[in-house]
C-alpha cells in the first residue's frame, strides 16, 4: 500500500491483517502488521531500470564469473555473435576466439583484469557462422562486498563497418 506517513512523506508498506476470534468464532479484534518497504521498492525499481537498459542496449554486454564462465549475455550479444543466450551461458568467451591474437595478448588482458584494473582494446572475434568481426571492448572487474573479484563485465561494440570504411579510404 502507498500511504502518507505522519511526517507527510509517502511510504510504501506491506500490510498484513489477521482477525482475532473469540471462543464463539466471532471477530473481537484484529492484528495489523505494517512493514515499511519504501527503500526496498526504490532499490527494486532501480534494478529493474538497470536490467531493462542493459537488455535494450545496442552494445554487447557479457557478464562472467571470476573464472571467466559466462553468466549473462544481452540480446545485442545474441544478435551480433549469432550465439543464443542458451548456447553462451556456462561457456567462456573463447567461443568467439578468432585466432587473430596470440597468447601474450590474452595473458596481458587477464593480468590487467586480475590486478583489478579495467582492460580496453580492440579484438577480432568470430561469429557462430564463422565470419570475423571487429569489436571495441571494455572489460571491468566487479568486486563483491569483501573486495574480492567476483565477476567481470564486458561492454563490447561491433566496429566492423567502421574498420571496413577506414580500410576502403586507404585504398
Amino acid at each position: 500500500l502507498e500511504i502518507e506517513a505522519f511526517d507527510g512523506k509517502k511510504k510504501i508498506i506491506l500490510n498484513s491483517t489477521a482477525p482475532v476470534l473469540d471462543k464463539h468464532g466471532k471477530v473481537e479484534a484484529a492484528i495489523v502488521v505494517n512493514l515499511d518497504i519504501t527503500e526496498l521498492k526504490r532499490v527494486e525499481d532501480e534494478m529493474l531500470r538497470l536490467a531493462t537498459a542493459i537488455e535494450q542496449a545496442g552494445e554487447m554486454v557479457l557478464v562472467t564469473d571470476a573464472a571467466g564462465v559466462i553468466q549473462y549475455v544481452n540480446p545485442a550479444f545474441e544478435r551480433i555473435t549469432g550465439y543464443s543466450r542458451e548456447e553462451a551461458l556456462g561457456r567462456t568467451p573463447r567461443i568467439l576466439k578468432s585466432g587473430e591474437h596470440d597468447n601474450a595478448f590474452y595473458r596481458e588482458m587477464w593480468q590487467t583484469l586480475l590486478d583489478g584494473k579495467i582492460w580496453r582494446s580492440r579484438l577480432v572475434n568470430r561469429r557462430k557462422d564463422g565470419t570475423l568481426f571487429n569489436e571495441e571492448a571494455t572489460i571491468s572487474p566487479v568486486r563483491d562486498a569483501s573486495g574480492r573479484i567476483a565477476n567481470f563485465v564486458a561492454v563490447k561494440r561491433d566496429i566492423t563497418a567502421e574498420i571496413r570504411i577506414l580500410q576502403e579510404k586507404r585504398i
